[in-house]
Parts: C-alpha cells; structure tokens; sequence
C-alpha cells in the first residue's frame, strides 16, 4: 500500500493587500488641528450591503434628500465601515468641519481606487485586443 504524503498548510496570514494607513495632518481656518493615522481596509460585498443600510438608516429612509445630506451620509457610513484603526479624536457624527470627512474619504477613495486597473487576459486566451 502506497501513502502520499499531505502537505502541511501554512497558518493563514493578514490579507495585507486589503489594508492600507495613512495619515491625515489639518490646520482648518478656525485654527482647528486634526492629525492622525488612519488603517481602512477594502470593503467585502457583506460590507459594502451594510454601508448602504447604515447610510439609508442615517438618512431615516427618506428618498428626497439634498446631494450634500446624501453624500455626507454616504461618506459616513463608509467610513464607520472601513475604518479598522482610528485616532481617538475621529467621531464624525460630533465634528463641525466636513473638510475632515472629506479628508478621510478621499483618501479612502484614493486607495479604493488602486484597485480598479484593468485586467490583462492572459496571453493565448483567444481575445484579441
């Protein structure tokens, strides 16, 4: 009788590629410092169905909102989702300046973003392009 030996698997590791830190540093008009560190990660499906409830739950339901409400619900409920590590003064709900969310969710976005290259088929796989 012939065994095979069975590999070992390895312990799985962080999915590192879906995490990304970066900083924030802002003086606003008011004088107003806001520094810090922020980890985001890429959101799942699961994530991306619960930002939308948090953002139609921020909205109270309501379909008829101005773009502003609307966006700013949206930029908030994103981010209480990818958001993974924070400093402590991040609340949004409590802060004055949407320049900071702003801040926050662009970058978010600029992140997000490096994902969205275009895929190469591989060669030999019958597309011409």
């Amino acid at each position: 009788m012939v065994t095979e030996k069975v590999p070992k698997t390895e312990p799985k590791k962080m999915d590192l590629r879906n995490a990304h830190t970066f900083r924030i540093d802002m003086k606003l008009p008011s004088g107003e410092e806001f520094n810090g560190s922020f980890t985001i990660h890429r959101p799942t499906i699961g994530e991306r169905i619960n930002i939308g409830i948090l953002e139609a739950q921020r909205l109270g339901g309501l379909s008829n909102i101005d773009a502003f409400t609307g966006g700013l619900a949206h930029m908030v409920a994103t981010l209480e989702v990818v958001i993974d590590d924070k400093p402590t003064w991040w609340k949004p709900q409590e802060l004055r300046d949407v320049e900071v969310i702003n801040e926050v969710y662009n970058k978010y976005v600029e992140y997000l973003n490096t994902f969205s290259g275009r895929v190469e088929p591989e060669s030999g796989s019958g597309t011409d392009s």
